[in-house]
């Protein structure tokens, strides 16, 4: 508000003087026009009585030339109020009589006010006629005329002398109910204003309910009471308002914890009454693992439960000991204040994870959680929440690619391992943009006739002029959920490849492509592969999709239905890496797979240990499956698997993942390689 402050007392004060002031002038007006009417008519009423009372003598004096007698009738008429003066003339015109009283000089101004009042009756005449009753006649004779003239100055003069105390007493009264109504619109009105006025200035913006206007009595029922009362509502609502906004602010919704908001200022308190008494704290970084396949699987509702309820039993085990936020999506952050040192977190994450892993029944489901946690220390991981928050974060990946269930403390090396991890996550989002990205081909051999069957199309990354293995990246990308895209580019190329062979050598060899356990989670994998092979008129006989034994274990009936789609229009489907998990043998029966590869480190031990091999060769024949051995490097290798009558073979004994070229300069353009001539490639 600008200008200076004007208070309402004054105002209305103002307000009500100038009200007063003009009503009591008005009345003084009317009640003039009123007095000067009035006087005109008592006026003329006096000057008729007073010309019938001296009518007659003045016309015996004038009849009988007695100007003794004229002067005596006038002088008595001129003792009237008001009387100036009196004449009488005779009938020829002549001065007879003339009395006259002493005037008082007067200002021009008052002359011309009373001369515009009372002009019309300044004088009256009346003519004087002969008495009657000489010489008996009945016809009247002019003998004469009587005027008297009236003093209207005085008239005026008096008039005005009433009037003036009339005036006086109008404006004192006027001034009296000034003050009388200036005192009660003050006490009945302006004081309560001023009062909620400064209960307005007491009012906390963080609590507006805490400081409502004061009511006063006498206003309860009118107008400003409703005022008061209606804003005292918008105080309330506005609380109410601020409240559910603070929490939508400081909440998570779904779960109700804390979020990241809040959980900075409960970190940043916690920092300062840690600096204060000198003692650390824990906070620990808690992934959910394989949380994207419940909802994929389950539905977003479901998972939306699984959530809620993981952050109860957070919540439940936590306690007293800290705080539980949620970051969003499935990451969680304990603030453990009342850990102070790397063995208590220890034992307290450990105890974590052993209710953690207690199965969650949804509907009809039975979860079974899983969790990967990074813990970072105070002060030593960090002074800064931002910081502690960071570097748990970072020993929370470290943890997730030591598989699932674990746990680890944060390190000064993660946070290069980190660096380089987003530098390498930059990078193949480029790649993708920039086709950086090449598909080699290691070639799949009939172990018993050395004919090629088919061959695998393996990734590589040509940046700066370089190849890039794989191992560098691969695992960036699963972390980071491009391996999605980046699997895709695979099914597409592998899809084009396919089509050149077609055309160009008029057949073609199956492709096997890999595929990664966040790929096959992906709901739009099976719509993927099959537009891709529907787009490069590819048969779907020559796409053959290797999943692993992880990715199956993930979800074991999404995995049957995803799989039994793929087989149904004809797509062959490999299972790599088997026998490295656990429980393969209960479920095997119930995958719709074509293919088995034995892995590469059971090839390995071949041929001294070969319990594991045996096993799985023994358990293709029996469900009629193509069994593949992968990462053959030598003659022993080769021969026992020979002996044991494994059908496909793969590894550097044959040879190294090619280039597209040099697989077809060898493979494709001949129809013919088989084993004995492959002698010359091995070590390439």
């Amino acid at each position: 508000m600008t200008g200076r402050f004007k208070s309402l007392t004054w105002k209305q004060t103002n307000l009500v003087v100038f009200t007063a002031l003009f009503f009591a002038i008005a009345i003084f007006i009317v009640e003039i026009a009123l007095v000067v009417v009035s006087t005109k008519q008592q006026l003329t009423t006096t000057q008729q009585e007073l010309l019938d009372s001296v009518e007659q003598p003045a016309a015996n004096a004038v009849w009988a030339l007695d100007d003794n007698l004229a002067r005596q009738t006038l002088e008595g008429a001129i003792k009237v109020e008001h009387v100036g003066s009196a004449v009488i003339e005779l009938d020829d015109g002549s001065m007879f009589v003339s009395v006259s009283n002493n005037r008082a000089n007067n200002s021009q101004t008052f002359i011309s006010l009373s001369n515009q009042l009372f002009d019309d009756l300044k004088e009256i005449s009346r003519p004087l006629y002969r008495p009657f009753y000489f010489e008996g006649t009945q016809k009247q004779q002019l003998i004469g005329t009587l005027t008297i003239f009236y003093d209207t100055q005085e008239l005026t003069n008096t008039l005005f002398s009433q009037l003036r105390f009339s005036f006086f007493a109008t404006l004192a009264r006027a001034l009296l109910l000034t003050l009388v109504l200036t005192v009660v619109f003050h006490r009945f009105l302006t004081q309560p204003i001023a009062r909620i006025s400064e209960a307005i200035d007491k009012i906390e913006p963080d609590s507006p309910d805490e400081n409502l206007l004061p009511m006063s009595n006498a206003h309860k029922d009118d107008e400003l009471g409703l005022v008061t009362s209606k804003f005292n509502q918008i105080l309330i609502q506005f609380s109410q308002t601020q409240s559910k906004l603070r929490k939508m602010a400081t909440r998570d919704p779904l779960t109700g914890l804390p979020n990241r908001t809040l959980l900075l200022e409960t970190i940043a308190v916690t920092i300062q009454r840690s600096r204060v008494h000198k003692r650390s704290f824990a906070l620990m970084f808690i992934d959910l693992d394989r949380f994207k396949n419940i909802n994929d699987s389950l539905g977003h509702a479901l998972g939306d439960q699984f959530l809620a309820r993981i952050a109860r039993i957070l919540e439940r085990v936590v306690g007293d000991k800290g705080s539980v936020s949620r970051l969003g999506g499935d990451e969680f952050v304990i603030l453990a204040d009342s850990v102070h040192s790397p063995d208590q977190a220890a034992d307290f994450v450990d105890k974590l994870l052993v209710q953690l892993n207690v199965p969650i029944q949804l509907n009809e489901h039975a979860i079974h959680p899983a969790a990967s946690i990074g813990i970072s220390i105070y002060p030593e991981d960090g002074s800064s929440a931002e910081d502690l928050i960071r570097h748990a974060d970072i020993a929370m990946y470290s943890a997730k690619a030591a598989g699932s269930n674990q746990w680890a403390f944060f390190k000064q090396q993660m946070t290069e391992r980190a660096a380089v991890r987003l530098r390498t996550e930059a990078s193949l989002h480029d790649a993708l943009k920039n086709n950086e990205f090449l598909l080699y081909f290691q070639p799949k051999l009939d172990l018993q006739t050395g004919k090629i069957t088919g061959c695998e199309a393996l990734i590589r990354w040509q940046k700066d002029g370089r190849l890039i293995s794989p191992m560098s990246f691969i695992p960036v990308a699963e972390e980071t959920g491009i391996i999605i895209p980046i699997g895709r580019w695979v099914i597409e190329q592998s899809c084009r490849v396919l089509r050149e062979w077609q055309k160009k050598y008029n057949y073609a060899i199956p492709i096997a492509i890999n595929v990664a356990s966040q790929q096959f989670a992906d709901a739009s994998l099976v719509s993927d592969i099959k537009q891709m092979a529907l787009r490069y008129q590819i048969q779907p006989e020559l796409l053959e999709i290797e999943i692993t034994e992880t990715s199956l274990m993930n979800d074991i009936e999404l995995a049957i239905n995803k799989l039994e789609q793929l087989k149904s229009a004809g797509f062959g489907i490999a299972v790599d890496d088997f026998g490295t998990g656990y429980s393969s043998l209960s479920y095997l029966r119930h995958l719709p797979i074509t293919t088995m590869k034995i892995d590469r480190c059971f090839v390995s031990d071949l041929p001294g240990d070969s319990a594991i091999a045996s096993t799985i060769l023994m358990l293709g024949k029996q469900l009629n499956l193509t069994i593949v051995a992968e990462g053959i490097e030598n003659e022993l290798q080769l021969d026992w698997l020979k002996s044991n009558e494994c059908q496909i073979g793969q590894g550097f004994y044959f040879s190294q993942p090619l280039p597209q070229a040099d697989f077809e300069a060898l493979y494709m353009a001949s129809q013919t390689a088989t084993i004995s001539n492959l002698d010359g490639l091995r070590g390439t």
